[in-house]
């Protein structure tokens, strides 16, 4: 039988870092409000997001408005450029 030695758990690995907090939590958006982002950052129109989504043209138009305002950004193309650099695409996207 091995008896344990004291320096046994003075040689184990540090723990693993705790990951970062999310990222996109800071602008307060929404779960559907992300799902919208995804779409946008594929380049979807409002049209496409609701057809996706099964809301209308007109919620999908409010969903992104809110997006941009939340973000502070101008338009689409910046959304996109936000979801991109923090990694905001997926299944969605595609």
């Amino acid at each position: 039988m091995r008896r344990a030695r004291s320096s046994d758990s003075a040689n184990k690995a540090p723990a693993a870092p705790s990951p970062p907090p999310d990222e996109l939590a800071r602008f307060g958006l929404s779960a559907r409000e992300r799902e919208v982002l995804s779409l946008v950052s594929a380049g979807r129109s409002n049209g496409e997001i609701g057809r996706a989504l099964f809301i209308s043209t007109k919620t999908a138009s409010v969903h992104v408005s809110n997006i941009l305002a939340k973000l502070g950004v101008s338009g689409r193309v910046e959304a996109a450029g936000v979801a991109h650099r923090l990694g905001i695409y997926g299944p969605l996207a595609r």
